[in-house]
């Protein structure tokens, strides 16, 4: 019951607290009308309220108690305020009345000089907007002017201009829009005139690339003063060598077009269009077209178009920032040199004749000296020019194949006579230093024809052809001096060799010019190292000095010489075989003769006369034709005594070709040819001379005792071939031995006897001979056994 008198307090003075909010806040009480009624205190708040009002009543009724007297002279105060101003308004409207018609004029010239001044506002605001507009339309008429005058460069200036200067301050006149609408029509017709011009330009420098790059050629010959006869391979010469391509070239249209596409913010778009037309002037500029009969003057416009071509991007590089750069004309030249290499296989594969490769060596070393001048690198063009040597030697050697053929048919082969040392000097050329010029007296007779100093001086002539084409390679000396010594090395062993071969080999050749060449190719052999002597001069590289390689061609007259050899030997043998044509012996014959038949006289009188020819030749060569032809005349006379045919024979007939082989024995032991040995020229006849001695000392006993023994002397007749050669003496019908002389002093028939038991022993040795069982068979066998082991 205590607590309720303390709980109505605080309830009291909450109230209180609010409404005292409520009177004191400026902001919304929206919170506190909240509190009070969430708070279920409206009654509380009403009495509080109530009792608020009650005091400020008695306040304010307490106040004005106390002012009363003051708000009485207030009153009337104004009540005498109101008098006065009721006056002061009389006399403010009478002042006003008086105003009015005093201003009235004043108020008229007011209102003129407000629309005067609004016509001034107006004007100025129409100048401000005349002076705005007449540089536009200034600025549009130098437009239109430059575009008909064709500055198309001006004309996209002053087009950025008046877009982004004069236009902005006038965009809202309608004219304004009309020109801005035209700006980008304007911008893409200056756009395609511009490429036109570029199209137009790019053809042009492909017309003048010709006259550029001749002219550039000109100039890098007339820099580097080579001794290049620039006249002869370049063909008409410029008006002033020192033009240079702007001088030829208006490149303004590219300048030009170059700064448009720059203005427009389409420079890439130039750049890549420009580059795209340029590839394919470069693919038409670069394609060799080779046609039948080209001339000088097709290679010689084809590579000075190449030079034109790369010497307008190399003045464009130069000129311009960012158009042709190092690495677009590096990417240009790289499809050049696939050109230039395909151009290799091209040209290697047309026969052109010597001068005209040359002309086009010296063509392709101006190229490579002109466009080296420009730091493009030429190793590869310098490699082609290699490759177009050897088709240069090539062509060479196929001209001196000609020449050689040409000499050796004009030759009489027959020794040559000098009346005068300087006659004999100009005739040998370099050949004449390697002659023993104190064993020589004028007028001179040389073993050898015309036909050796004629190959010398060719030789000399196509070294000095082939190192013509060897300068200016940007070879080393002994580079230049390796290719000349191959070239020469090729010439040696391949045409010289050939056409030598050839000569020796012609059927038309008698015995005597076969011998007189083989005498010619002994000397050019002989003499043949004065061609290194003679390379090196021209080079001014020596063996000794340097690495510079030896003529090894020169040993192709070993080949030669063995040649000549065989040819000899086959003329003598057909020779001998013409003379053994007309040998006629009568095995018959009862009348016995001492002297040889006539055609192996006449035979061994021709030799004899043949060997003596030989005396020039070399020993070995004379040798073994002398050897062979001995070997051929006793193999031809051995075959004539084993022949099958023969089914008998008389002592007469077997003393005419004893007769025979004396004739033959007589002229080996002669020495027919300087220096041969006898032995060698007996042993060949020695079976047949072994054979008759037998049948005429009836000597068999020894030939049968030998016979077991394989270096015996009657090897080369069998025993069969011996027996049937013994029954040639008897006679088929009486069956009397034909040949008394055997033994005297024995009578018929102890002589039958004898030949019947020697012709049954040799048959026997043949029957043994075929036997493999035999203890001779099985020794030769083990032998055989050995030897091939």
């Amino acid at each position: 019951m205590e607590e309720a008198p303390e709980i109505a307090h605080t309830i009291k003075t909450h109230v209180i607290h609010l409404l005292s909010e409520l009177e004191s806040s400026d902001s919304q009480i929206t919170p506190t009308v909240r509190a009070i009624y969430e708070g279920g205190l409206e009654e509380q708040f009403n009495d509080c309220l109530t009792e608020r009002i009650s005091f400020l009543d008695k306040d304010i009724q307490g106040r004005c108690s106390y002012h009363y007297q003051g708000f009485i002279d207030c009153v009337n105060e104004l009540f005498k305020m109101q008098m006065m101003v009721k006056d002061l308004q009389t006399d403010i409207s009478n002042v006003d009345d008086l105003i009015h018609s005093s201003s009235a004029e004043l108020i008229s010239s007011h209102e003129q000089l407000i629309s005067c001044r609004v016509e001034l506002k107006n004007m100025a605001l129409t100048i401000q907007a005349i002076k705005l507009c007449i540089p536009v339309l200034d600025m549009y008429e130098r437009l239109m002017e430059e575009l008909h005058n064709k500055n198309y460069y001006s004309a996209i200036k002053l087009l950025g201009q008046l877009e982004h200067t004069y236009l902005p301050p006038i965009a809202s006149y309608s004219f304004a829009g009309i020109m801005k609408q035209q700006i980008p029509k304007i911008r893409q017709t200056i756009k395609e005139i511009s490429r036109c011009d570029l199209k137009d330009f790019l053809k042009t420098i492909r017309e003048k690339s010709l006259d550029i790059g001749l002219n550039a050629m000109w100039q890098s010959h007339h820099i580097m003063n080579t001794d290049i006869p620039v006249e002869r391979i370049l063909g008409r010469k410029p008006k002033d060598i020192e033009d240079g391509p702007l001088d030829f070239l208006n490149f303004s249209p590219i300048y030009r077009c170059l700064h448009i596409y720059s203005i427009i913010g389409e420079k890439k778009d130039f750049f890549k269009e420009y580059h795209e037309d340029r590839r394919k002037q470069a693919d038409l500029t670069f394609k060799f077209i080779s046609k039948e009969n080209d001339s000088l003057l097709d290679n010689r416009d084809y590579f000075c178009k190449i030079v034109g071509f790369f010497v307008i991007e190399n003045t464009l590089l130069h000129t311009t920032q960012g158009l042709v750069t190092k690495t677009s004309i590096d990417e240009l030249w790289d499809l050049a040199l696939s050109c230039l290499g395909n151009l290799d296989q091209l040209l290697l594969s047309k026969g052109d004749k010597p001068q005209q490769l040359l002309d086009l060596k010296l063509l392709l070393v101006l190229f490579c000296q002109t466009l080296g001048g420009f730091e493009f690198n030429v190793t590869k063009l310098y490699k082609l020019l290699i490759n177009l040597y050897q088709k240069y030697c090539d062509s060479l050697q196929n001209m001196w194949k000609t020449k050689f053929k040409e000499a050796f048919s004009k030759d009489n082969y027959s020794p040559l006579i000098v009346d005068t040392e300087l006659e004999l000097k100009q005739l040998m050329g370099c050949s004449y230093d390697m002659m023993d010029h104190a064993a020589l007296t004028f007028p001179a007779h040389l073993p050898f024809s015309v036909m050796v100093p004629k190959v010398f001086v060719l030789m000399e002539e196509y070294i000095e052809s082939s190192l013509q084409f060897a300068t200016h390679l940007d070879l080393s000396q002994t580079e230049v001096d390796d290719l000349v010594r191959k070239s020469t090395n090729e010439l040696l062993t391949k045409t010289l060799n050939e056409c030598l071969i050839d000569l020796i080999k012609e059927k038309k050749l008698v015995l005597s010019q076969i011998v007189q060449i083989s005498i010619n190719t002994s000397y050019l052999q002989k003499y043949s190292h004065c061609m290194e002597s003679f390379v090196s001069s021209k080079t001014g590289c020596t063996v000794a000095s340097t690495q510079a390689k030896d003529l090894y061609g020169l040993k192709m007259f070993d080949n030669v010489t063995e040649e000549s050899k065989r040819q000899i030997h086959v003329k003598l043998t057909q020779k001998i075989d013409e003379f053994f044509e007309l040998s006629r012996y009568n095995w018959t014959t009862s009348q016995s003769r001492d002297v040889p038949s006539d055609y192996m006289t006449d035979m061994l009188t021709y030799l004899t006369n043949k060997f003596r020819t030989f005396t020039q030749l070399e020993a070995s060569v004379a040798c073994t034709a002398c050897q062979e032809a001995g070997k051929h005349i006793s193999n031809r006379l051995l075959a004539i005594f084993l022949d099958p045919n023969i089914t008998q024979m008389t002592r007469a007939a077997l003393d005419v070709l004893d007769q025979d082989v004396i004739a033959y024995e007589g002229f080996a032991i002669d020495e027919p040819v300087k220096g041969i040995k006898k032995i060698d020229m007996l042993i060949p006849i020695q079976p047949l001379r072994n054979v008759i001695n037998m049948i005429k000392q009836s000597d068999y006993d020894k030939y049968i005792a030998e016979y077991n023994n394989k270096y015996h002397s009657n090897q080369h007749i069998t025993p069969v071939q011996l027996a049937k050669i013994l029954e040639r003496f008897i006679d088929k019908e009486s069956k009397k031995f034909s040949l008394k002389s055997f033994t005297l002093n024995k009578n018929e028939k102890e002589i039958n006897q004898l030949l019947d038991t020697v012709i049954k022993k040799l048959k026997t040795l043949e029957v043994d001979e075929n036997d493999s069982t035999t203890p001779k068979m099985i020794a030769r066998k083990l032998s055989q056994i050995k030897s091939y082991s």
